[in-house]
C-alpha cells in the first residue's frame, strides 16, 4: 500500500499510510461486503483487488480497489490479475464491470482506457473529483 506515496498524497492526503489507516479501511470493506482477492507473484504478495458484485447503489459489481506494488507495475501482473477478475465477473453472470478513478489519476485513467474501460458519469466523492468508468464484458 506504500509503494505508490504519490498515489496515497492523492486518496488519502498523506504519501505513508499507517497500520490504522489499513485497518480501518479493511473494517468498512468488511461491513460493506467487499470481497478481497490477493495477488502473488511466486509466494510474495505484490497487489489486492477489492470488489463487489453488487453495489446497493445501482445492483453492479465494482472494483473499489486495485493495487499492484510499484516495483512490479508494467510487468503484465495488473493485466493478469484484472483478466481473472473478469472471469470472476462473467461467472456470477454479470454482463459489466464499473470503478472509479481520481480524475487527476492520469496514469490510472490510461491504465483502465487500455483495458477497454470507458467514462459514464463524473462524480465528488469525499470531496474529490472522480471519474466513473465501466467495461462491458
Amino acid at each position: 500500500m506504500n509503494s505508490n506515496p504519490a498515489y496515497n498524497l492523492l486518496s488519502k492526503n498523506k504519501e505513508i499510510i499507517d497500520f490504522e489507516d489499513i485497518c480501518a479501511e479493511y473494517e468498512e470493506s468488511e461491513r460493506l461486503g467487499i470481497v478481497r482477492l490477493f495477488i502473488k507473484k511466486d509466494s510474495r504478495y505484490i497487489g489486492l483487488i477489492d470488489y463487489t458484485l453488487n453495489n446497493p447503489k445501482d445492483q453492479t459489481p465494482w472494483v473499489s480497489l486495485f493495487v499492484i506494488h510499484q516495483r512490479f507495475q508494467g510487468a503484465g501482473y495488473s493485466m493478469s490479475a484484472h483478466g481473472l477478475l473478469e472471469d470472476v465477473i462473467r461467472r456470477e453472470s454479470h454482463t459489466k464491470l464499473r470503478l472509479a478513478v481520481h480524475q487527476e489519476n492520469d496514469q490510472g485513467i490510461k491504465f483502465w482506457n487500455k483495458l477497454g474501460y470507458e467514462p459514464f458519469k463524473e462524480v465528488v466523492y469525499e470531496g474529490r473529483q472522480h471519474c466513473c468508468l465501466e467495461k462491458f464484458l
